[in-house]
């Protein structure tokens, strides 16, 4: 699989800077995206990456034999991402993790001590300022519960009011009081639910029924999407305004919202024949103003080119509503295609990446001598593994190049020291 995934951000070094719309790459799976237009995701559901204008695309951890667990966030300043990756402390196990951006420094946020199979536990929503984080945890083998991690504290349950069954956090509000997920029914049905401080609230439609699981919430903790179980529609909840329906025109489609800005005004959801390939369906942008529109029609009205993607699955939002990622179908090429849109009035992706602008390694992948490129004088350079472990070090770097022929394959962080400070960047070994 790392073949696969390699030459799919491959792909992503070939697009064209600041365009309105990206071509990401093959099976680029993009699930949020900062307000300075870094978008991260997984390539191929086996590693997790980031994107920007500045860097284009990077692996920055591999997921375990299972596949991706969760989804990867990041927070609105780009500083730093959840995800979960194996934990090479416990068997190599699937784990929540937050990634420093920065530093490259990995933190392992802990599960409630059981683990099923590979897996303990996942993130799968933070909020924007990236000091709330909430997922999924095994509380036994078969059964878990919803879980959420706040900075300086460990790993909380938020419980399940099912005893023998499940539920999960999806989504959590700017300040971490609210919490946006599902609860299962004592039938299995997933049924949608928060949690305000801990306390578990049903999510219920104008006439009193149960809502769907609940996929993501507003930065308030007052507007909430998700989908409709009944009928197979997409739900927009608010708790004064009540709740609204989306659905195609397609009899054949069921509809479910993905995504929501921050201030609820924008929200992203997909159409599809459930019988079909997902690929197959349609993506669609919902504004207060504007109502439910087809996201490539949305886009043509813009006078940007789509290139040739059908924009199927959008599935990542900017906290500002200013990016909307996901993936959709190249069927020219018979390709699935990972995608970024940079909506007039967006932020170039410089704030938080502009560091390292000028400074790249390649070949990269690289199987021996990795040469660094940089205007600045470099002093050192050190290796480490996604772990943290020291691998190799060089303290006399000549002609900016180093030997790591004698390193294993994988994915390593390459820390390079110069005359103007450190410069980190993730890089492959094969």
């Amino acid at each position: 699989m790392k073949k696969f995934y390699t030459l799919a951000l491959g792909v992503c070094t070939l697009t064209l800077l600041k365009a309105q719309v990206t071509d990401l790459g093959s099976y680029v799976q993009v699930t949020d995206v900062s307000n300075y237009g870094v978008a991260v995701g997984n390539v191929y559901g086996s590693a997790f990456f980031m994107w920007s204008e500045a860097n284009s695309g990077m692996i920055i951890a591999e997921s375990g034999e299972n596949g991706v667990s969760g989804n990867a966030n990041i927070s609105a300043d780009g500083a730093v991402i959840s995800m979960a990756i194996p934990n090479p402390t416990n068997n190599n196990k699937e784990e929540a993790v937050l990634y420093d951006v920065a530093s490259g420094n990995f933190k392992f946020l802990g599960h409630l001590g059981v683990s099923s199979g590979a897996d303990t536990s996942s993130a799968w929503g933070m909020s924007s300022d990236g000091k709330s984080i909430v997922g999924f945890s095994w509380n036994t083998a078969s059964k878990g519960e919803g879980v959420y991690w706040k900075e300086g504290l460990p790993i909380a349950g938020l419980g399940s009011t099912v005893p023998t069954r499940s539920s999960r956090a999806d989504a959590v509000s700017a300040d971490g009081s609210v919490i946006a997920g599902w609860q299962d029914a004592s039938n299995g049905v997933r049924q949608g639910a928060i949690w305000k401080n801990g306390v578990q609230q049903l999510l219920r439609d104008n006439d009193g029924n149960i809502l769907g699981a609940a996929s993501a919430i507003s930065a308030d903790g007052k507007t909430v999407v998700g989908i409709k179980n009944s009928t197979g529609e997409g739900y927009i909840w608010n708790e004064t305004d009540g709740t609204i329906f989306l659905s195609s025109d397609n009899s054949d489609f069921i509809t479910s919202m993905s995504a929501i800005s921050d201030d609820g005004k924008v929200a992203l959801g997909l159409s599809f024949d459930p019988t079909q390939s997902i690929l197959m369906g349609e993506g669609f942008i919902w504004t207060k103003e504007g109502g439910k529109v087809n996201l490539n029609d949305y886009v043509d009205t813009l006078g940007f080119d789509d290139l040739g993607i059908t924009l199927a699955i959008p599935t990542g939002i900017s906290p500002d509503g200013k990016y909307i990622g996901g993936i959709g179908a190249n069927y020219a090429e018979s390709d699935a295609k990972g995608f970024l849109i940079k909506l007039p009035g967006a932020q170039l992706a410089t704030q938080q990446v502009v560091a390292s602008d000028k400074f790249s390694v390649y070949p990269n992948p690289v199987k021996d001598i990795v040469t660094i490129k940089t205007l600045a004088k470099v002093e050192s350079a050190e290796l480490f593994s996604t772990t943290g472990q020291l691998v190799f070090a060089s303290k006399h770097v000549v002609n900016n190049q180093i030997d790591l022929s004698q390193v294993s394959k994988g994915l390593y962080i390459l820390k390079v020291q110069t005359n103007k400070g450190a410069q980190t960047i993730k890089i492959i070994k094969n």
